[in-house]
């Protein structure tokens, strides 16, 4: 029997021998598009950053956004760590003043306190570090757009992949006047040659104003490659001959033309800035910056570029634009940032042909990691390499998750060069655990707590063609912060039982049934899967001996839920299913 028809009856067995569990299900649902993630944020902040009332505001204005919760350290990072990682968050905001936003900090402390959250070598945590020239901006990073699409993008170079936006305009760092246009009713773009020598004041008017040939729409995103510094990107490549800077100065970022005055940066439209190829743009060394000065008078919510040099081996923002619209479309920026950085991990682990990435901490992202800023799917554009699907089909005792891809055309779904593709990557709208792969035709699949990622492809080779699938088979326990069941001392002996509610999945009324051991306190709460406490079924002394107590769901929306019973020094949870 060939191996993979042995895979084959092994997984048939272990699904048939599992048919009860599956009766108990949500039937299949379907997590295609994946904004389904229950946000639980952590609030990072130094206590002398804290003990600025203006920065203290921002801080308590994140925690208030999203429910979250604070964490303040003194001497390092690794002061919180511990607490943290208890906290089990999605999504950790950096509360962080200019001097505080160091690039020693993100090389030496903020991606690897972010990998050390759990045992596992990847990240455990979408993050953003929340600064600005002064607190007003980095309150605005909080309080200001909640999110936007982005739809017209501004490319000071042409590897801004036009193709995959609704609109745009990409200008040549290399070719004197010439620029490339992607229109709302085209899948393809148009070459043009009578753009200006020096692009410096058109790209700052386009900006400023709005690009004309879209009726002024703004721009939601701006690239920037070739030579820069923190301070300073040069528009032409490899030498700047005769176009000009974008400079940066006390929190203004302005337009240093090759002949005639400097033009001001200033538009307070929400947007992306991404130095894809440029070094150091992304460092900050105080207030003349570039990151906090576009975030001052550039409009940028979002700011990602390199702390480091970049080269021909950087991958981080290749990956950032890739499972932002290349491979997939329905992530955030911070989203696609940190599975960016997980398939770069992944690289590094297995020795990727062809890969060789120096930039495993080398770039920041600033601004609000919970912000909703996604594609917009507005107009004709070009679809991603591969659809992806997440099926989860819920089990009382496991749930059973497949994650599967179906490639829209021919191609290649792995690295297949610095701004090229990506592994096929998911995050999980929950975080897994006690996992068991029953089934993979990947050539390795990762799946970790919180992130999936098959490596279907390397180079050398062949294509995947039009609808060819792959796909990972596991089982998990999904947990949610703030209700996991903490592990009870068995040789203290069991003082505590509790039954799966009946019956479940339930319509309006079940009922949940448990057994004391011993007299004591008792607490039974249910929960929702953002760990939100729904209702206090039992808070009161009781006498050993066996009880029921019934949980009305009326009123309540439909979903999964969990009840915790709290007696004797010990506490268990299980999973109910509220079907309307």
């Amino acid at each position: 029997m060939k191996s993979k028809e042995r895979i084959y009856l092994i997984v048939a067995f272990l699904l048939l021998s599992n048919i009860s569990v599956f009766a108990q299900k949500i039937n299949g649902r379907d997590y295609s598009v994946f904004n389904e993630q229950p946000i639980v944020y952590a609030v990072v902040v130094r206590q002398s950053t804290y003990d600025i009332p203006d920065w203290q505001a921002i801080a308590d204005s994140l925690v208030a956004k999203y429910q979250g919760q604070l964490f303040i350290w003194n001497s390092t990072l690794y002061d919180v760590q511990e607490a943290v990682a208890d906290y089990q968050p999605t999504h950790i905001g950096f509360v962080c003043t200019l001097s505080t936003a160091s690039s020693t900090f993100i090389l030496g402390f903020v991606w690897n306190f972010i990998r050390g959250l759990d045992d596992d070598e990847y990240c455990d945590a979408i993050w953003g570090i929340i600064t600005g020239y002064n607190a007003e901006d980095a309150m605005n990073l909080v309080t200001g757009s909640s999110g936007f699409e982005i739809k017209t993008v501004l490319g000071g170079t042409t590897g801004c992949d036009l193709i995959y936006y609704t609109q745009g305009i990409g200008t040549s760092e290399c070719t004197y006047g010439s620029y490339y246009v992607k229109y709302p009713d085209s899948a393809g773009t148009t070459a043009y040659t009578d753009g200006p020598t020096d692009r410096t004041n058109w790209l700052v008017t386009m900006i400023n104003e709005g690009i004309n040939i879209f009726n002024y729409d703004q721009a939601d995103i701006f690239y920037t490659s070739g030579h820069g510094n923190y301070n300073v990107w040069q528009l032409h490549y490899p030498g700047s001959d005769l176009e000009g800077f974008f400079r940066s100065s006390s929190g203004q970022v302005y337009g240093d033309p090759h002949s005639g005055p400097d033009t001001n940066i200033n538009s307070t439209h929400p947007k992306i800035y991404f130095g894809l190829g440029n070094c150091k743009i992304g460092k900050i060394s105080g207030g003349s910056s570039m990151a906090p000065s576009w975030i001052h008078t550039g409009g940028a919510y979002q700011y990602t570029g390199y702390v480091i040099n970049e080269g021909s081996g950087s991958h981080q923002h290749g990956g950032t634009k890739a499972y932002f619209y290349k491979v997939a479309r329905n992530y955030t920026w911070a989203e696609a940032f940190f599975l960016a950085n997980q398939a770069l991990k992944f690289d590094i682990l297995n020795n990727t042909p062809g890969t060789d990435p120096p930039d495993l901490n080398g770039s920041a992202l600033y601004g609000d990691p919970g912000m909703q800023v996604k594609m917009s799917n507005e107009g004709v554009f070009r679809e991603p390499l591969f659809a992806s699907n997440l099926t989860i089909n819920e089990g009382i005792d496991k749930d059973t998750v497949t994650f599967k891809i179906t490639m829209n055309r021919e191609g290649s779904p792995g690295f297949n060069g610095k701004w090229g593709e990506r592994h096929p990557a998911i995050i999980l709208p929950f975080f897994a655990d006690n996992i068991e792969i029953l089934y993979t035709d990947a050539i390795e699949a990762v799946v970790e707590d919180n992130f999936v990622l098959m490596y279907v492809w390397y180079q050398g080779e062949p294509t995947l063609e039009e609808g060819e699938t792959r796909e990972v088979t596991f089982l998990c326990n999904q947990l949610y912060t703030g209700i996991e069941e903490p592990i009870v001392n068995k040789s203290q002996g069991i003082n505590v039982e509790l039954y799966q509610n009946a019956p479940n999945p339930f319509n309006r009324v079940s009922v949940i049934s448990y057994k004391l051991l011993v007299a004591g306190k008792v607490t039974l709460k249910v929960y929702n899967v953002l760990g939100h406490e729904v209702v206090t079924l039992i808070n009161e002394q009781k006498q050993q001996g066996e009880y029921e107590v019934e949980f009305d769901g009326r009123g309540l929306s439909e979903g999964i839920y969990f009840y915790r019973l709290s007696a004797g020094g010990q506490s268990v949870v299980k999973k109910m299913v509220l079907m309307e």
